[in-house]
């Protein structure tokens, strides 16, 4: 009996870990040595588990095809393509074969935008539009919904307001002009850039169109179907499903049946940036990738790109330097959330980056919207040159470079459940050599210490302060004289840094008050 109770205290206290936020700490205050290799300083956590990897959880969608409205898991989608955000932060799912335009809310809700569910081309208020198989959905900086309504050949816009009505297209076909008198063939993802306009993966049509906010439809890149980098008006591409775009203007390519990621620059020019054509799944750096046909393409801040690879029902990662890797999926087909590296996807579609760098998916053949979310540890600001952060671990190490006054830092630990934030200071020191050292033998006694404790071995002036663990200064003493006493009768009990300052530099003893 007694085991069994043990078991079942150590996985309620398990389970306790698991299901609260962080409560880190770090000793502090701290100072280094210009040159010289710190040990590494690590967390204390004393609160939940941050998970190592990133972790993957089902936001919305049963997995039965459906079109019922509820909250997460109890509603239902029929194959959903795209997703995106609105200006409210909710996400615009794009329900594909339920004809659809869907809306998951910051607390999960999920509704229906517009659409009724029918097939058509009707216009007007959104509980009484219609569409045919749209694929594409982006917002601009008014709040205006396009949808690329794709079986309609059609690019819709859905106002504020809740009105429908066609932006740009007329039939199937490819005619660049003015609104309604242009034509597309089966228009796929979109992106939009500062300015509003609308960059669209003519999917059929093997370019990459633009419309203005005034509704002008124009050839951004491509000519006829192949695979041909160089400049804009004589690449080619082979059924680009999607587009992301970065802080610069530049737009980067799912080209589908290409098996490869492409760039458009500014300046017009088409360059691969990874996949070698073939379809597969390596990893590996540029050209050495392979892909099995990437869906959508979604860019960071940082220029870091993340794929939806369709084919290989994985979530695959692009560095700035076109290092490919996989981020989340096994690449067995299933539904699986937990460890990125365990779960599991079916023909994932479109991608969105939130601003705290989640991942939102379509994951097209499970009827479900998946989040992927990065937890770890963050700084601010960043640390002295020299030194290093580690955003799995909370590890600080390396050499400083350059001296540095004492300064504040803040570390914070995420995980789902909640943060914590540890505020330690650190110092870099350019004086602290080996003579210093040896010419300023300080020691505590006793210690632990009770009423009062010495700091014999002191040759010059030197100021003393006490620091909490936590980084907080508590006292601070002048002493003159060669065996120097303080007075810690106000101290409470606990542990505690006595910080020892001279003209020399910085040294710093452990003290345990009784």
């Amino acid at each position: 009996m007694f085991r069994i109770v043990k078991g079942l205290i150590l996985l309620f206290f398990s389970g306790i870990l698991y299901s609260q936020s962080p409560d880190i700490s770090y000793p502090t205050p701290t100072v280094f040595v210009v040159n010289q290799t710190i040990a590494p300083l690590y967390p204390l956590n004393n609160g939940g588990v941050i998970p190592n990897e990133p972790q993957v959880t089902t936001l919305a969608g049963s997995g039965t095809i459906g079109s019922t409205d509820a909250i997460g898991t109890l509603a239902s989608f029929n194959y959903p393509t795209v997703v995106t955000f609105n200006q409210q932060n909710d996400l615009v799912i794009v329900d594909r074969s339920n004809h659809k335009i869907r809306k998951v809310a910051i607390d999960g809700a999920v509704t229906t935008l517009a659409g009724t569910g029918a097939i058509g081309t009707a216009n007007g208020d959104v509980a009484s539009a219609t569409f045919r198989y749209p694929d594409g959905a982006i917002v601009d900086s008014q709040g205006n919904i396009f949808i690329t309504d794709q079986s309609n050949h059609l690019i819709r816009k859905i106002t504020p307001a809740g009105v429908v009505s066609t932006f740009a297209g007329s039939t199937a076909g490819f005619l660049d002009g003015s609104g309604l008198s242009a034509k597309f063939y089966y228009p796929a993802a979109m992106t939009i850039d500062a300015q509003d306009n609308l960059y669209i993966a003519d999917w059929n049509n093997h370019k990459i169109r633009k419309i203005t906010p005034d509704g002008t439809v124009t050839t951004y890149a491509g000519s006829t179907s192949g695979y041909l980098d160089g400049n804009a008006a004589t690449a080619k591409f082979n059924g680009p499903t999607g587009l992301g775009i970065d802080s610069s203007g530049n737009l980067y390519v799912a080209d589908y049946s290409n098996n490869r990621i492409r760039k458009i620059d500014t300046l017009g020019q088409v360059t691969t940036v990874a996949g070698s054509g073939t379809a597969g799944l390596a990893d590996g750096n540029g050209s050495s990738a392979s892909f099995n046909h990437p869906a959508v393409v979604a860019v960071t801040s940082e220029a870091i790109l993340y794929v939806t690879d369709e084919g290989n029902h994985k979530i695959r990662r692009i560095s700035p330097l076109g290092e490919v890797t996989t981020f989340a999926g096994t690449g067995i087909i299933g539904a699986a959330d937990g460890n990125a590296s365990t779960s599991s996807f079916k023909n994932p579609t479109g991608i969105a980056i939130a601003s705290d760098n989640a991942l939102y998916i379509a994951d097209y053949g499970n009827h479900k919207i998946r989040k992927i979310k990065t937890y770890g540890y963050t700084i601010i600001p960043d640390l002295p040159d020299g030194l290093s952060f580690n955003t799995v671990t909370g590890e600080i190490s390396g050499a400083p470079t350059v001296a540095t006054p004492p300064a504040t830092y803040t570390v914070t630990a995420t995980n789902s459940y909640g943060s914590s934030s540890f505020v330690l200071s650190l110092e870099v020191s350019d004086n602290l050599t080996t003579a210093d050292w040896n010419a300023n033998k300080f020691t505590i006694y006793p210690n632990p210490i009770k009423d009062k404790f010495t700091i014999s071995g002191l040759k010059e002036e030197v100021s003393v302060s006490i620091w909490t663990l936590w980084g907080q200064k508590i006292k601070t003493f002048k002493i003159m004289t060669s065996n120097g006493v303080i007075d810690s009768s106000s101290l409470p009990k606990g542990v505690y840094v006595c910080r020892i300052t001279t003209v020399s530099g910085i040294q710093e003893r452990m003290i345990l008050k009784e």
